[in-house]
């Protein structure tokens, strides 16, 4: 075989393992999330006055300050600050674009040691504190202010951190918001 056509051959399996396919993995196990789903909130919920958000986590909706950052936990959110309580009412809300990402929660910098050995490059900078999030936006007719849905892993170092699993989303929100 020529040398061009073992080249040819190459290059042509190398192109085929980078296609993507354009099936849905069924197994997914964050599907529920999907565009055009159903997120049904079951009762009633209080926006405190100057807040934005209002914080699930172990299946009870909680202020911000009775967040517990080291476990996963979630937050409806709306566009308007407003300097009153509000509430949300019980409603069915329909899921729209899905979004990952990652939030900073504190940088202390860095610590410089003078070991120079290979188990202080290799573990001596720990990276950020960070929460990886799973945002999704939410949309309403009769609740336009009401935005989006955030659920957060565990705050834990950069390398450390990662995406809430689907169960951990789902205990979060208890059964205050129902996927349907």
């Amino acid at each position: 075989m020529s040398g061009i056509r073992i080249f040819s051959l190459a290059m042509l399996l190398l192109l085929a393992g980078c296609g993507q396919s354009s099936t849905r993995n069924v197994d997914d196990p964050l599907a529920f999330l999907a565009a055009g789903s159903q997120l049904q909130l079951t009762r009633d919920l209080e926006i405190a006055a100057g807040e934005t958000r209002v914080f699930f986590q172990r299946g009870k909706a909680i202020s911000k300050g009775e967040l517990d950052y080291y476990h996963p936990s979630c937050d409806l959110e709306v566009w308007e600050l407003q300097q009153f309580a509000r509430k949300i009412s019980e409603d069915l809300f329909v899921l729209g674009k899905l979004t990952f990402g990652r939030q900073t929660v504190v940088s202390l910098g860095t610590t410089k040691l003078a070991d120079n050995s290979l188990a202080s490059r290799l573990f001596g900078d720990r990276g950020p504190t960070i929460h990886r999030f799973i945002r999704v936006e939410l949309h309403s007719d009769a609740q336009p202010d009401v935005m989006r849905l955030t659920c957060r892993g565990a705050w834990a170092d950069y390398y450390d951190a990662r995406l809430p699993s689907d169960a951990e989303i789902k205990l979060a929100l208890g059964n205050i918001l129902v996927f349907l």
